[in-house]
């Protein structure tokens, strides 16, 4: 039977659509999990499945019946089934869990390095009391305080730092403007009282008499610092802190990483509700959706494991299996 006709077949319909519809009110775009959900509704309907008939067996039938298939493609599709299967058995449905594939899948080439609060002393320490040096005219003394705490205290990429303008930083207010980031996203970042307090030292030191379309963080010759020379520095930051590191890593953008899940752990330690936290944090990443976002959820929950007890009591159902959620920078 069609479901209001809509293209929706089987007796499992609505509660597909309820499923989707809650995924997209906790700000998932969901487009195309959407098409899978409706290939599983069309398979429901021509096996005439009912709720009683989502078995394990079943859904492995399901999702094993194209032998052409990626290993990668069956395992996201049965991603979306355990999140399925999730939600159905938390809404007073219950149906058998989805199979493990016992696949291997793709995972990401880079392992995200997330520093420890006493490396982050030590690091910081280093940028600060870094010597004087003529042929910088200590110009990097006066920048790179700001612009790694900005970094690392606003979870920002790298390229959002280089790019602010005079204009885009309000350390009165606390808030930084990001423009045209990534995903062409426009977003206001709030600063902690301590890094605004940094910028408005700053801004009266080196901004004092500049154009609001000033950069913010000028190299040489007025232009945006230069990415490579943060990336040297920061190497050498890394080298004097005696925070091992190779050609791999730890890199720039790992201070981002840290942001995410030392956030994430302590609004955990602190019984926080995540679920009405979670899209603050997406925003204020300039995430296009949680994909992003459930990838830091998934590497608290891995590098302190002391707190998933704690975690999936409240909140078992919002933690991504591995591979699940995707890196987004």
């Amino acid at each position: 039977m069609r479901s209001e006709g809509d293209g929706w077949e089987s007796r499992i319909a609505p509660y597909l659509k309820r499923f989707l519809e809650e995924r997209r009110m906790c700000g998932y775009k969901f487009e195309g999990q959407e098409a899978r959900l409706r290939q599983f509704d069309r398979y429901c309907a021509e096996n005439g499945f009912s709720v009683a008939d989502l078995t394990t067996a079943a859904m492995a039938r399901y999702n094993d019946r194209n032998p052409y298939e990626s290993i990668d493609t069956r395992h996201s599709r049965l991603l979306l089934l355990r999140q399925f299967a999730d939600y159905m058995n938390r809404t007073g449905s219950p149906v058998d869990n989805p199979p493990d594939s016992g696949e291997s899948v793709k995972r990401p080439k880079y392992e995200p390095y997330i520093y420890s609060t006493e490396e982050l002393r030590r690091l910081f320490t280093r940028i600060d009391t870094w010597p004087e040096s003529p042929r910088t005219n200590n110009k990097r003394r006066i920048i790179d305080p700001i612009l790694f705490r900005m970094l690392y205290g606003c979870g920002l990429r790298v390229s959002e730092a280089l790019h602010l303008t005079v204009s885009d930083v309000d350390p009165d207010e606390g808030v930084l403007r990001i423009r045209n980031a990534k995903n062409g996203k426009d977003r206001l970042v709030p600063m902690a009282d301590s890094v605004a307090a940094r910028c408005q030292a700053y801004s009266e030191t080196v901004h004092a008499h500049s154009a609001p379309d000033t950069v913010y963080f000028p190299g040489a010759s007025g232009k945006p610092y230069d990415l490579s020379s943060v990336y040297c520095r920061f190497r050498q930051y890394l080298w004097e802190a005696g925070i091992s590191h190779s050609g791999s890593g730890p890199r720039v953008h790992d201070l981002r990483h840290a942001f995410c899940v030392h956030r994430l752990r302590s609004w955990v330690l602190g019984g926080h509700d995540l679920t009405n936290l979670l899209p603050y944090l997406s925003a204020y990443l300039g995430h296009v959706d949680f994909r992003g976002t459930e990838y830091y959820l998934r590497l608290t929950v891995d590098l302190y494991p002391e707190i998933i007890s704690r975690l999936e009591r409240a909140h078992g159902y919002i933690i991504p299996e591995k591979g699940d959620a995707n890196e987004e920078s």
